[in-house]
């Protein structure tokens, strides 16, 4: 995919601004165009390097110990329950992971094979898989731990994921009460077969996704609630879980009975719990070994000639936008949806409000990913979105809102994400009071309390984010926006010709025409404003430079732990310092 000189002049432009250079420059459009751009992110003097293995020479640090923080008190790491518990993933390994490049690739499988039709998926384990306390790893794992995932009585979120494997969404509604009727079956010890609903041609893409891992069932069954704890909790991860100090730290150990431990370098991994907006001064204080950089210190970093060296530009696809639920005054309008869209300027927010650490977002999936749309090639969303303040009042005539009077009490709630997001969230609400004399009130929840009102869709307006979880459209779209998910929904809109659309693309095994599905779906879902698209996100980030082997996809970009890559560590390693 390809972006438009005038496009590519734009960016460059806008990130000179907030003072990045031309090798930053060409990272950024590595990322927005899919090819690899030339040069260094940073320069010779940043820590990070190309995965492989240790170069000759190199000293290793004695302790092996690499520090990042957790915003908040994970909520649960119980792995079936909870896909975003804010624990660690890699205490858990599964069939499939991501490379660097986002391509799906066999881990705790050896190997798969789809039959003809594309909706029967065999998964070939390798040997001698074991958990941490030494009981092998098999595929009536797997069997057991998607059973309990889509038993109704466990109340897991997000079990949309799984909808795709036969009669999950019946068994999960209650509908089938024998969870055996589920379509996955230990053939042998080492052979896990998937049924599906139909065919699937992403299905290895969605199994390399954290959700799919498994759970230790004797532990589940002896501990119940309480198998996650230190003295109970038997994972098959790359780490294991040595400590958890609630509200204060999760400490990981490497796990000795991972099948590859032989190629994992560090030897604890520290989880302290520190808020988003501590982060940055915990990292100048040697207290941590990366941190996400805010854009209130992006110059201050930039100018300063230590920290300037250990800056990175990392992919983290994202996308901010906003929710206006359809069944609250006064967004059951369709005109104030429409209003609200023509009133937000999404280049003031990127490049001013965070600093150029995004880009404006005019459709769901960010640059880099399948499924994203070329605005500029596919005019119409640019008109859909385009800031147009005139346009946006006009928008309210005939409602009763015309002229932006007799507007009803309006909460724009959010969850406690840094300061970023905050800023966003403030900008938006001065646009609308500018432009529709709509006044927001803003309301920041603690992440577990946002979440459980969420899916209870209990909120007016949301300001929220999506981080892809995996590289498909069916991700983006199917996972947070289909009306028929039994859990998870993050909005009550739902219109029947965008959910068949989806349910089509999902069947679709010709790639271009899945895409064209998922485009007309896009329009669909923005010509009724089921929602409203605000931002693209960029990430800088810090590495201490005694932190060595972060990876780098084939792009040159810089791949940190996140929603869809999250192996970072296997190749991460401390030298001396």
């Amino acid at each position: 995919m390809q972006i438009d000189h005038e496009q590519v002049a734009l960016l460059a432009e806008r990130l000179r601004t907030i003072g990045v250079g031309r090798r930053v420059f060409l990272k950024v459009v590595g990322v927005l165009t899919g090819v690899a751009a030339v040069g260094s992110t940073l320069g010779g003097h940043t820590a990070v390097q190309a995965q492989g293995s240790i170069l000759a020479g190199t000293k290793l640090a004695k302790d092996q110990v690499f520090r990042f923080a957790i915003p908040n008190e994970p909520s649960s790491l119980d792995v079936n329950r909870y896909v975003y518990g804010g624990g660690d993933a890699l205490l858990f390994a599964w069939l499939m992971k991501f490379d660097p490049n986002y391509q799906a690739i066999p881990w705790l499988a050896e190997r798969y094979e789809a039959n003809s039709t594309g909706d029967v998926y065999t998964f070939y384990l390798r040997k001698g898989l074991k958990w941490s306390n030494g009981d092998p790893v098999t595929a009536h794992d797997f069997v057991w731990s998607y059973q309990r995932k889509l038993d109704p009585v466990v109340a897991a979120d997000y079990v949309g994921f799984f909808y795709d494997l036969k009669n999950a969404e019946k068994i999960n509604k209650g509908e089938i009460k024998d969870l055996a009727q589920l379509g996955v079956q230990a053939k042998d010890d080492l052979t896990l077969e998937c049924t599906l609903e139909g065919p699937r041609g992403y299905f290895p893409v969605l199994m390399a996704f954290a959700a799919t891992a498994p759970a230790h069932r004797a532990s589940v069954e002896k501990h119940g609630d309480r198998w996650t704890g230190p003295e109970h909790m038997v994972s098959n991860g790359i780490f294991t879980l040595e400590s958890w100090d609630h509200n204060k730290q999760l400490t990981l150990k490497k796990n000795s009975t991972y099948f590859d431990k032989d190629k994992i370098t560090l030897e604890k991994v520290l989880r302290p719990v520190i808020t988003r907006q501590a982060q940055l001064l915990a990292y100048e204080n040697n207290e941590l070994d990366f941190v996400e950089v805010p854009a209130s210190d992006l110059k201050r970093i930039q100018n300063d000639p230590k920290l300037s060296k250990e800056l990175i530009l990392y992919d983290a696809p994202i996308t901010w936008y906003l929710t206006p639920q359809v069944t609250r005054p006064p967004f059951d309008d369709l005109r104030v949806r429409q209003a609200v869209s023509h009133a937000i300027d999404r280049k003031i927010i990127a490049d001013k409000v965070i600093q150029g650490q995004g880009l404006p977002a005019y459709a769901y999936i960010p640059p880099g990913l399948p499924g994203y749309i070329d605005a500029t090639k596919h005019p119409t969303f640019l008109e859909l979105q385009k800031f147009d303040p005139r346009l946006a009042m006009a928008s309210l005539k005939g409602s009763k809102y015309e002229g932006g009077k007799n507007w009803p009490k309006i909460t724009l709630t959010m969850r406690e994400e840094g300061p970023n997001p905050k800023a966003m969230a403030e900008a938006i609400q001065a646009m609308l009071a500018q432009h529709l004399k709509m006044n927001v009130e803003l309301e920041i929840l603690e992440q577990r309390v946002f979440r459980e009102r969420l899916w209870k869709l209990d909120l007016q307006f949301i300001f929220i984010r999506w981080f892809a979880d995996y590289p498909d459209p069916h991700n983006e779209y199917y996972d947070t926006l289909y009306s028929k998910l039994a859990s998870g929904r993050r909005q009550a809109w739902s219109n029947a010709q965008f959910d068949a659309l989806l349910e089509k693309g999902r069947e679709e095994l010709d790639g271009t025409k899945r895409l064209d599905i998922y485009r007309q779906a896009e329009e669909i879902l923005q010509q009724d404003v089921g929602y409203v698209p605000v931002v693209w996100g960029l990430f800088f980030g810090m590495f201490k430079p005694w932190v060595q082997g972060v990876p780098r996809n084939s792009q040159e970009k810089v791949m940190v732990d996140g929603n869809i890559y999250r192996w970072s560590r296997e190749h991460m390693y401390i030298v001396e310092h």
